[in-house]
């Protein structure tokens, strides 16, 4: 249990800090908003050893010390639905015998740009729906290398998730 424990720590810790991180490279020249999403990363190892208990912690983790510490509580609703709904899907769509990491990563960040251009219509008016080709276009870049990115890295680290 304390191995676990720490090792829920750590994974919200570099989360938090990768997140931090990408927040300080902008690819807002694409489209506003978009990010590479390493932060995900730490959710997709935990999501392929199996411990989705734990990416879901992470995730949630994650998110309000990141609002907390960088953001706004109106940045919060966006962050919370967005990356909720995106581990869910990832989840979902790893179940899949025929998809890999790549793949559900793709439909994670494909899910998160979808709920955060939801929220943003709930909340701003439709006109934001004209987002969403390029952030769909970037989830699909984004996704697959931090999906790869993901799958290596866990293939060097499975053992020691045990």
């Amino acid at each position: 249990m304390a191995k676990r424990v720490t090792l829920y720590g750590i994974f919200t810790a570099l989360a938090v800090i990768f997140g931090y991180i990408e927040s300080l490279f902008s690819l807002s020249f694409i489209a506003p908003g978009i990010k590479l999403g390493l932060a995900n990363a730490v959710c997709l190892i935990l999501l392929l050893s199996g411990d989705v208990k734990g990416a879901f912690f992470v995730n949630t983790a994650r998110i309000f010390l990141s609002a907390l510490l960088f953001s706004s509580p109106f940045a919060l609703l966006f962050s919370f639905t967005a990356g909720t709904v995106s581990l869910l899907a990832a989840f979902m769509i790893s179940r899949l015998k025929s998809v890999t990491a790549v793949g559900f990563s793709i439909a994670g960040a494909a899910a998160h740009n979808l709920t955060q251009v939801f929220v943003a219509v709930c909340v701003l008016g439709r006109g934001v729906w004209y987002y969403l080709p390029f952030l769909l276009a970037a989830a699909i870049v984004c996704g697959g290398t931090v999906g790869a990115l993901s799958l290596i890295i866990f293939k060097k680290i499975k053992t020691n998730l045990k």
